[in-house]
């Protein structure tokens, strides 16, 4: 399968990318009525699971996934398309405010949606199947990196589908521009880094648009006591090499108190031991597999080794050496302010480890990060999970770092981002609202 695909992509022109925005603004009206959105999605689902062993197996290609995980995206983007059902199913698009006033609620209009290769099918599906919910028509543009996955899903998406939903192709980036500044599109949602989200917001359009950025997030977490240590560490690990450490969600850097400092190394270290990072491609299952390219690999390298200068390696997983760019889960004890791990997403099996007195100055320097995406808290302190709702923060995790779901609101503040994906919150964001009156 995977040599079929690789024939040599056909990139789209502006006459193309053109075409594209017309079709779907001329199916525009496909979807107003709420029949016929249910109609979709649930097309969408069994296009889904008719292509599952094909799909999950293209997310293990491109996206450097574990088969377990890869079957775990599958799933979650198939969460996605239940849960927009169920919202439309139940949501009132018409409600009464008064005898002679009506709200309804509509769709925004067309939409262009840029997705990350991290969750490469989840992160398509989260966009296209509230957007189809709503009513609107859009345009797909995927990451590089799986470009095959979104080729494979153009190729056999129903005839039906490919009214509402365009794919775009695009090597030149102008064309993006281009996409964005087009009359048609009224929303633009995208998830990725904070430079291309600022640089996205910055585009001069002659019509207004509303954008909806799920952006990079320095993310902390931070354990203050040792109730149930030996839990927190192993979920803090398997969170850290969740996509090899690439995703937004992931944590950057670790606060541990210094009363407990020899206990968590002790356990750290036992279980690190034990984790492998390997080839996804062979039947004997490894922890996590490499980062997805040989640039990113370098970057993080670059990131390590000046962590290293103000710090030490604590400690370094195993690799299995059997393909290019693995990079092993490496724990750097560096400073309570430091110049990496403060700065910069990571966004790979690179984690910074501080340790601290002071509860109190840690929980101020989480809230003065400008990069307010999620923070994660361990605590058997009700007095500090008490203050923790007052973190300018899109997610917050008490003890937990299982925050996601298709129900709930994922997303950031400041420079982590604008809007919200997931449940509700994240569905009415492709809805706009119309004050009808009556007077008799």
């Amino acid at each position: 399968m995977q040599e079929k695909l690789l024939n040599k992509i056909r990139y789209n022109n502006k006459n193309d990318i053109i075409s594209k925005i017309n079709l779907i603004n001329y199916h525009n009206i496909k979807i107003e009525n709420i029949k016929y959105r249910k109609k979709y999605l649930n097309i969408l689902k069994s296009f889904l699971k008719k292509h599952e062993k094909n799909l999950t197996k293209l997310i293990n290609l491109e996206a450097h996934k574990t088969i377990d995980e890869s079957k775990n995206e599958f799933n979650y983007a198939l969460e996605f398309v239940d849960y927009s059902i169920s919202t439309i199913s139940s949501y009132d698009f018409e409600k009464k405010s008064s005898k002679t006033r009506k709200i309804f609620y509509k769709s925004s209009g067309s939409v262009f949606a840029i997705t990350p290769y991290n969750d490469p099918l989840a992160g398509m599906i989260r966009k296209i199947a509230p957007s189809i919910a709503a009513g609107s028509t859009m345009i797909m543009k995927t990451s590089a990196h799986c470009i095959y996955l979104c080729k494979y899903i153009e190729k056999h998406l129903p005839k039906e589908l490919k009214k509402i939903v365009q794919f775009v192709f695009i090597k030149n980036r102008k064309l993006i521009e281009k996409i964005v500044q087009n009359n048609h599109i009224k929303l633009v949602t995208f998830t990725g880094s904070t430079s291309v989200g600022l640089k996205l917001n910055d585009i001069k359009t002659k019509h207004l648009q509303k954008k909806i950025l799920e952006l990079g997030g320095i993310n902390y977490a931070v354990i203050f006591d040792d109730k149930n240590l030996n839990n927190v560490i192993e979920e803090i690990l398997i969170r850290k090499i969740k996509a090899a450490g690439q995703a937004c969600s992931s944590i950057n850097k670790l606060f541990v108190s210094k009363k407990i400092k020899k206990k968590f190394e002790k356990i750290l270290k036992e279980k690190v031991s034990k984790i492998e990072c390997g080839s996804v491609r062979i039947k004997s299952e490894t922890d996590f597999g490499p980062v997805i390219s040989s640039g990113h690999y370098n970057f993080l390298k670059k990131l390590q080794k000046k962590s290293i200068k103000n710090g030490y390696l604590i400690c370094e997983s195993n690799s299995r050496n059997d393909t290019k760019n693995l990079f092993p889960l490496s724990l750097i004890k560096v400073p309570f302010n430091d110049e990496i791990f403060d700065n910069f997403e990571t966004f790979g099996p690179l984690l910074g480890v501080s340790y601290f007195n002071n509860s109190d100055k840690v929980l101020k320097k989480i809230s003065q990060s400008d990069y307010s995406l999620v923070c994660y808290l361990f605590t058997k302190d009700q007095k500090i999970i008490n203050s923790s709702k007052n973190l300018n923060l899109g997610s917050i995790g008490i003890n937990t770092t299982k925050i996601q779901s298709p129900g709930s609101p994922t997303g950031g503040n400041n420079l982590s981002g604008i809007g919200r994906e997931g449940g509700i919150w994240g569905f009415e964001e492709f809805l706009t609202t119309v004050n009808y009156v009556i007077k008799k």
